[in-house]
């Protein structure tokens, strides 16, 4: 099944609540966001370092420091969040370029269309902007 993890679900969400206001002004707080969506603080204070390094935010130290987007939300998409957090997407063990984990490789018969729908994903997650999905988000109307 593919899904992703819990701290790739934390990062989409900090970030989308970033992006509404992506102000380079504003600046979020570990304690704030974790806060505001009942996520723990430590595990969400690495997720907000890991995105840091991936320069997907921005960190500000100090008393009235914080977090911010470290690019525009259109700029940012979820191929590059997901990959920052949990690494490439893969849909099977080969899909790296790593044969040894395959028994099956030589004689395999879906490398090559498992491939393909592995290249389609990637593309996909890259087309979808953070932007993309505030919008969305802002779409859905509770009935």
């Amino acid at each position: 099944m593919l899904r992703f993890s819990k701290k790739v679900e934390y990062a989409l969400i900090v970030m989308a609540d970033m992006s509404v206001y992506s102000s380079p002004d504003t600046l979020y707080t570990a304690k704030s966001l974790a806060d505001q969506y009942q996520i723990p603080q430590e595990i969400l204070g690495k997720v907000l370092q890991t995105l840091v390094r991936h320069n997907l935010l921005v960190s500000v130290q100090g008393v009235k420091g914080g977090y911010a987007l470290a690019r525009r939300p259109e700029d940012i998409n979820l191929k590059e969040i997901v990959e920052a957090i949990d690494g490439p997407v893969a849909l099977m063990n080969c899909g790296d370029n790593d044969h040894s984990q395959c028994g099956q490789f030589t004689n395999c018969n879906i490398k090559s269309p498992l491939g393909i729908i592995q290249t389609q994903l990637s593309m996909f997650f890259h087309s979808i902007s953070l932007n993309d999905l505030r919008r969305n988000l802002n779409d859905i109307s509770i009935q």
